[in-house]
């Protein structure tokens, strides 16, 4: 039902000639079903999830069938072949071996000289190939195909996190786009007012003509603001449509809901980086990937040692007919062989192996130390954010306060429309840094949870 749901909202997207409205959890639901990068994450998983079904087929006998048919002058295999259709007597054997000497000890011409004719030969055959021991390689191959499985699960799960990281902080994006375009608007219209203001000032004789003008040059430039601030919501709405894979959708078509706001959070740096250990899929994956160095090791080892295996076939041969039945037999056996040496290659594969497992030990402790760094990098980066908010807000207060007095004073011809229009422009200034600040603390706290691993498809945050 949901996936159902969800095709419906791409479609209305797609041919809707008015805006839809889109939630950042809506957003990301799209973007888990159509990115690009998802689904090729999701193709290698069926790949190696086909592997390990593969490696598991080692443990069955391998049966083939087939048919062959030979026409030959060659007299060993031609008289094998007759042999073989159990047609083959005294008498015929003389066309493929000379025993015309035994026509003087006989005393009478029974055996002709031999003419080595040409004879035909239909085989069929159903033969089969059990192994019982291969000093342990069977088993530890298809050990390693069911590790790499899991660890190309996990490579997905990131995979997902960075889809919804990137959905999400495009999503942010786009309401500091649209939050801008609010926030330009709110400008015009405040300078707007102190434009009237100037004007009746002026028709009243309290204000020089040039305070009109100057409101007027301001209000002009806040409006082509509007305008820039329209284009840059339009191109972040593309951005985010990327994001969610949807190529040929307008981003006019959409319309980002939601509020800006950050929600702070109370864990310190070490409950983070101890998720990040404990829950980073990629983490996992090279852990996993690791166990199967290790394995490598005994898989390699097993070249060293010898292998038993049963094999078999049932045959039947005829002259003139595929699957045909002039002769018929079977053949069971064991068979043991043991490379005993073949110039170190074995051995030297195994010590390679060993170091390979050694290499990808040293890889994952240095990952989990980048990890920690990752972490801890992100968390200061988020502090940093918060500190910036704080101060933000509070340079927002003392700006409302300070345009409230300029106002008044210009009003009461104490100040010029230079002053007014200077605290205006501090004053919006600070309102979009305020705005800013919510924005770039909520992508650090996004970030920090990227880094731990806790971006889950619950999209709010973490789980």
């Amino acid at each position: 039902m949901k996936k159902i749901s969800i095709i419906l909202l791409v479609a209305v997207i797609a041919v809707s000639g008015y805006s839809r409205e889109l939630t950042l959890k809506e957003a990301v639901e799209i973007a888990l079903k159509n990115s690009y990068q998802l689904k090729a994450e999701q193709r290698k998983l069926k790949s190696k999830e086909l592997e390990y079904k593969e490696a598991k087929g080692l443990r069955w006998p391998t049966i083939t069938f087939s048919e062959m048919f030979m026409r030959t002058n060659v007299p060993g295999w031609a008289m094998m072949n007759e042999l073989n259709q159990q047609r083959l007597t005294m008498n015929s054997s003389a066309k493929y071996v000379d025993m015309t000497s035994f026509n003087t000890l006989l005393g009478q011409p029974l055996f002709k000289p031999p003419t080595y004719p040409e004879w035909n030969n239909w085989q069929t055959k159903i033969q089969f190939q059990v192994p019982i021991w291969a000093g342990g390689k069977i088993g530890t191959g298809i050990q390693m195909r069911k590790k790499e499985f899991e660890a190309a699960k996990f490579d997905l799960e990131r995979t997902k996190q960075k889809v919804i990281y990137d959905v999400s902080k495009a999503y942010y994006g786009a309401l500091l786009a649209k939050d801008a375009i609010k926030l330009a608007k709110q400008a015009y219209k405040s300078v707007k007012k102190h434009y009237e203001t100037a004007k009746l000032m002026y028709d009243n004789g309290l204000a020089i003509y040039a305070d009109v003008l100057r409101a007027k040059v301001y209000l002009t430039r806040v409006k082509s603001k509007i305008e820039e601030a329209q284009n840059q919501y339009l191109i972040a709405k593309r951005g985010l449509l990327l994001a969610m894979g949807l190529d040929e959708v307008d981003p006019a078509q959409i319309e980002v809901v939601g509020e800006l706001k950050f929600a702070d959070t109370n864990k310190d740096v070490r409950y983070w980086q101890e998720v990040a250990l404990s829950e980073r899929p990629d983490l996992i994956a090279l852990r996993t990937r690791v166990e199967n160095a290790k394995k490598y090791v005994d898989f390699q080892k097993a070249d060293m040692l010898p292998t038993i295996g049963a094999f078999g076939y049932y045959q039947m041969d005829d002259r003139y007919n595929p699957f045909g039945t002039d002769g018929t037999g079977f053949t069971l056996g064991i068979a043991l062989n043991w490379k005993l040496f073949d110039g170190f290659q074995a051995y030297n594969r195994y010590k390679a192996a060993k170091e390979t497992f050694k290499r990808y030990s040293q890889l994952k402790k240095g990952f989990e130390e980048y990890i920690k760094f990752s972490v801890y990098k992100a968390y200061k980066e988020l502090i940093t954010a918060k500190s910036k908010l704080k101060a933000a807000e509070e340079n927002l207060r003392y700006a409302e306060e300070v345009l409230k007095i300029t106002e008044k004073r210009y009003k009461n011809q104490m100040a010029s429309m230079i002053d007014l229009l200077d605290t205006q422009t501090m004053y919006d200034q600070i309102k979009f840094e305020k705005t800013k600040a919510t924005y770039d603390a909520q992508i650090s706290l996004l970030d920090l949870k990227y880094q731990s691993g806790k971006l889950k498809e619950n999209i709010g945050g973490d789980k």
